[in-house]
């Protein structure tokens, strides 16, 4: 049996919030998994402060969270073929925000990143690999990628504001884990704040809204 790949053209969906005449700034926003970007756009509205235009990006894969029906989520990505999917990801992110950009003729006005739970890794691994350049990244209750040869990432992740947030009621965080993620950045000199609030695995309007000012 020989295995054999064919690129094909993919549909992705995603939504757009905020000011769409003349915003300042533009935030991309990466839901985490088993979501959808329309369940996610309220989870990040306190973005919406009447100067940004957001993004919110939807995972191409989609399945059903139980069974064989109902709730449908989306997943960036699975173990099988991960390599294929973290490009095609690179590449979706990328021709996305790009357009954004030409279509509402921002010119060079800030690029943001708010990346939550699963997102986190395919956003950092976008960042990585992205002709965009970012301002801010928000990473929200996830894991930092290991695969990423984060000391050749250094100067280009402290050109970012980079925020690592989390509930001090994660259920899927404890100090310990956090602290494992942390050394990826710490090892390679990228310089970034940990935020903690009162909470669980969510995001927190409040929190939200004090990390834009």
């Amino acid at each position: 049996m020989e295995k054999r790949f064919i690129e094909v053209p993919r549909t992705g969906r995603y939504y757009l919030i905020g000011n769409l005449t003349q915003p300042k700034s533009v935030w991309v926003c990466l839901h985490g998994y088993g979501q959808q970007s329309k369940y996610f756009a309220p989870k990040v509205k306190a973005l919406d402060n009447g100067e940004n235009l957001i993004v919110v990006a939807e995972a191409l894969n989609r399945f059903y969270l139980s069974g064989y029906n109902g709730r449908v989520g989306a997943t960036w990505m699975t173990s099988d073929d991960r390599e294929l999917d973290i490009s095609d990801n690179d590449r979706y992110l990328e021709h996305l925000v790009s357009g954004v950009y030409k279509e509402f003729n921002l010119g060079d006005i800030k690029l943001n990143l708010l990346a939550f739970s699963q997102g986190i890794a395919t956003g950092c691994r976008w960042i990585a690999h992205s002709k965009l350049q970012f301002n801010q990244a928000i990473l929200w209750a996830g894991s930092i990628p290991p695969d990423l040869d984060w000391e050749k990432e250094t100067d280009r992740f402290n050109r970012i504001k980079i925020q690592y947030v989390f509930g001090d009621q994660d259920q899927f965080f404890d100090n310990e884990k956090i602290e494992s993620n942390r050394q990826l950045f710490a090892l390679a000199g990228i310089e970034h704040q940990l935020v903690t609030f009162e909470g669980k695995h969510e995001i927190d309007d409040n929190v939200l809204m004090n990390l834009l000012q």
